[in-house]
């Protein structure tokens, strides 16, 4: 009973431990987890963040060459920055404070070594040489028969 009471007055006049969290700022330790970043200059599409992370609020639109982040559903658990290649993401201390509105972040993406870009950009480029080299080609002219070696 005395070790009690004894512990009671100690409590009572040594300082809070806790903070006035709606009237000062919470104060965030150093190395605490908190906003994903991405950078579209070094994303390749390769979809292994979007596999990785288990709240799924990252989603690739390689059509769209796009990334969708989806802020309010991550849970900031970092997977996805260790699992990329090309250290695209990016986990910084910057904190988004809570809402009621759902937060959704494109980022869209211009590496040019993405695979999916690569792809796109060569089919481009022979679409684009196919009508030449169709005009330059004596056989598609009309009324001119190509000759054969006979």
């Amino acid at each position: 009973m005395l070790k009690i009471l004894e512990n009671i007055v100690k409590n009572a006049f040594s300082p809070v431990y806790t903070s006035n969290y709606p009237f000062t700022p919470y104060q965030h330790f150093a190395g605490t987890r908190a906003d994903v970043t991405f950078d579209g200059t070094k994303c390749i599409l390769c979809g292994l963040c979007q596999r990785s992370c288990p709240a799924e609020c990252i989603l690739i639109h390689k059509e769209k060459e796009e990334i969708e982040y989806l802020n309010t559903q991550c849970i900031r658990c970092g997977y996805c920055v260790r699992v990329c290649p090309t250290n695209a993401i990016i986990q910084n201390e910057v904190y988004t404070k809570p809402s009621r509105e759902r937060l959704t972040i494109y980022t869209k993406v211009t590496n040019e070594n993405a695979p999916v870009i690569k792809k796109r950009k060569a089919a481009e480029a022979a679409a684009k040489a196919a009508p030449a080299a169709k005009a330059q080609d004596p056989a598609s002219l009309p009324g001119k028969e190509a000759k054969t070696g006979e």
